[in-house]
């Protein structure tokens, strides 16, 4: 887009809160080895994400040490316990004092702020509930990160990952994307190479789309998309395939399978990180068959995330209204916005 762009400040105003109660994506397992520490600034917190030092286990922390105040990201991993650069006192995985050099009695009632943390899949998962109480990683999470059959036993196996961008948007548009049924001719109609944003002249992509909430797990809601190629007019039969996209929460952890009719299935995660209420940190990362061929997979994952890149314009620039004038061919918008209510405590 051309014109100038509104500003964040404005748009934000007309937008619910940025951090809705879920499961959030802190880091891929593999960007962080035995005893090292990262320091984040998402989710209107400051805060640590370390592993043991026998790599055994991942806490996330609030990032400031409460003695002083120094920045703990600077400081070492001793066992489970996060040591400070400062004073070297010693913060245990629930946020008490273990240590202090200097001191034989311990503060009693100081505490960190803590989260629970999940690694599942190659990637580390923090659960976050908003409000004022202190947070602690013995709370018990809401919901859990579902199983998934084929990766747990082997069939499906990683076949990458992608670091995208940050996006200016809040978080609620992704979900709300999904039921925007009218959207998809003028945004998605069209076919890109892989990875681009380069047209494929004469191809148009046809979607058939479907949203519902589970009925048993209120947590979890599921957007079906069935699409077709056509070439020049005529429709291309043997290009048929599906997607069936799990929103996990609210739209922090959403997973995409992939049917390619004779071929296989490709599972992929899509997350977001809310650096701020108006900035989400997205990223991919994906298994398959272990008979799909490489070449293959990485076709389909790149023709998504090149669709996904055709909305980052729209989102950027757009603002939330509480009452939108709606006509017949839009989406459930209405219902998806009451089942995503139930994220705001």
């Amino acid at each position: 887009m051309s014109h100038v762009r509104p500003s964040t400040s404005m748009r934000a105003a007309t937008y619910p809160p940025g951090y809705p109660d879920g499961w959030y994506r802190l880091a891929a397992s593999s960007d962080l080895g035995p005893g090292e520490v990262q320091y984040r600034e998402c989710l209107g917190r400051e805060l640590i994400v370390y592993r043991s030092a026998d790599g055994s286990t991942v806490h996330a922390m609030s990032a400031f040490c409460p003695h002083l105040g120094a920045n703990l990201a600077g400081g070492c991993v001793k066992g489970k316990r996060i040591e400070c650069p400062f004073h070297q006192w010693q913060l245990c995985e629930d946020g008490k004092v273990g240590h202090i050099p200097y001191a034989d009695k311990l503060p009693t009632r100081a505490r960190q702020e803590t989260w629970p943390v999940r690694e599942r899949y190659g990637q580390i998962f923090m659960w976050y509930s908003g409000g004022d109480r202190v947070a602690s990683a013995n709370d018990v999470p809401a919901y859990e990160i579902p199983d998934i059959p084929e990766v747990d036993d082997g069939r499906f196996v990683f076949r990458g990952r992608h670091d995208a961008n940050t996006v200016h948007m809040h978080l609620i548009e992704f979900a709300e994307n999904s039921v925007d049924f009218a959207h998809f001719a003028p945004v998605h109609g069209k076919m890109f190479v892989p990875w681009t944003a380069i047209t494929v002249p004469g191809i148009a992509v046809e979607h058939v789309a479907d949203w519902e909430p589970d009925p048993e797990h209120s947590h979890l809601a599921y957007f079906k998309n069935r699409a077709v190629l056509h070439a020049f007019g005529r429709v291309l039969e043997r290009t048929r395939a599906s997607a069936m996209i799990t929103f996990i929460g609210p739209g922090s952890v959403v997973t995409f399978r992939f049917t390619i009719p004779d071929m296989g299935e490709i599972v992929m995660f899509q997350t977001h990180l809310p650096l701020s209420p108006m900035e989400q940190k997205v990223d991919f990362h994906w298994f398959a068959d272990k008979s799909m061929p490489r070449l293959l997979v990485s076709y389909v994952i790149g023709n998504w995330v090149s669709q996904w890149a055709n909305d980052i314009d729209i989102w950027e620039n757009k603002i939330y209204l509480d009452k939108p004038i709606l006509a017949k061919g839009d989406g459930p918008i209405h219902r998806m916005r009451r089942w995503y209510s139930q994220f705001y405590p």
